[in-house]
């Protein structure tokens, strides 16, 4: 019986079709990847103005960037009205969800709504931002947009406010030798690869390559397999009290603006097949919201606000079609939770200035 034997010429064309498919599939199915440029306005790596992410990994939604790392704005130093600023890390950058859907445009929607046509809004958010990155960046962007009237800043774990934690963004809060915030103004790893693959279409190479790299968990057997919540501790040596007095105490010398923290917990979530509505850090909360009074700074627990979302309409504020439910990033929902939590926390004057605020 004769053998057939494969030519080079057909594993050379089958690697270049095979190539092809994978590269017009990932322009619609896969997440681009993300490149930086450095602004000296912000003091910091941004995304450049003008460019576009597709987001397909969590959710489905495009986002576009103008500059200093603000999306849907072209150019925040042109804004004219009242403006509030969002702060966060990727909750608030949020490329899981559409445009019209990320907090700061249901909030604008929701004051127009109302009759309130004069204030606008904003989000900045880079992942793996803290607490340490806002208390550079809000007078920075000050300067920039002088007519900002309040900082809401997006709380979702309370690493973000505690020192000697890894170091992800571009500052740090450290406690040794003593409490400080050091501006690390650290670079984004391999930031012409990334421009490379980006240029020329390439982002299922890098991201191929990143998901081989970090994610280790391999399953080979089948069935199901029960999935346990992640534990969300926080791993700290200091007494929590005097961290958080000097964290807030420094944010509160950075500006003479409202500051509003906004806090937004990972539960409810789905724990062993059930509904867990316990959250680990709820004595946390108390001795940072209790800090932030002392600071002259406004606190908003958004506890049972998520807890009523999932009660009254079983949808979870996390979680999307394509992956875990209950997990992960805020979605449509979520976002909307938040932007009538901050509508709802304001008492507005009719000249688009923020008289008093209170929480609920």
């Amino acid at each position: 019986m004769e053998m057939h034997v494969v030519k080079p010429r057909q594993w050379i064309f089958g690697f270049i079709f095979a190539f092809i498919i994978i590269w017009a599939f990932s322009a619609l199915f896969g997440d681009t990847v993300i490149t930086y440029t450095w602004s000296p306005d912000s003091g910091t790596w941004i995304r450049p103005p003008g460019s576009i992410h597709r987001h397909r990994s969590e959710g489905w939604a495009t986002s576009y960037f103008g500059k200093l790392d603000v999306q849907g704005i072209n150019d925040i130093s042109r804004i004219k009205l009242p403006a509030i600023a969002i702060w966060g890390d990727s909750h608030v950058e949020a490329f899981q969800v559409e445009q019209q859907k990320k907090m700061q445009e249901v909030l604008v929607g929701l004051l127009k709504a109302n009759g309130i046509k004069n204030i606008t809004a904003f989000g900045i958010g880079q992942s793996g931002d803290s607490v340490a990155d806002y208390y550079f960046k809000i007078p920075r962007y000050e300067k920039i947009c002088s007519t900002i009237i309040a900082h809401y800043i997006i709380l979702t774990d309370f690493n973000d406010v505690f020192p000697n934690q890894p170091l992800v963004g571009h500052a740090s809060f450290q406690a040794n030798p003593r409490y400080q915030i050091v501006d690390i103004k650290g670079k984004p790893d391999h930031l012409r690869i990334r421009a490379f693959l980006r240029k020329w279409g390439l982002d299922f190479v890098w991201l191929s390559a990143v998901t081989v790299i970090k994610d280790t968990r391999l399953r080979f057997s089948p069935g199901p397999c029960k999935v346990r919540l992640k534990s969300r501790e926080v791993a700290h040596d200091q007494d929590p009290e005097k961290a958080f007095s000097f964290l807030l105490r420094a944010l509160r010398n950075q500006t003479t603006k409202p500051i509003i923290f906004v806090y937004c917990p990972y539960v409810p979530a789905i724990d062993g097949g059930k509904v867990n509505f316990n959250d680990q850090k709820v004595n946390i909360i108390h001795v940072f919201a209790r800090e932030c009074r002392r600071n002259g700074i406004d606190f908003i627990d958004l506890t049972q606000d998520f807890y009523s979302c999932y009660r009254e309409t079983g949808t979870f504020p996390r979680g999307f079609i394509n992956t875990r439910p209950s997990e992960g990033h805020f979605n449509g929902a979520g976002h909307r939770l938040i932007a009538k939590a901050i509508y709802r926390t304001a008492y507005l004057s009719p000249n688009g200035v923020f008289d008093d605020f209170h929480t609920n």
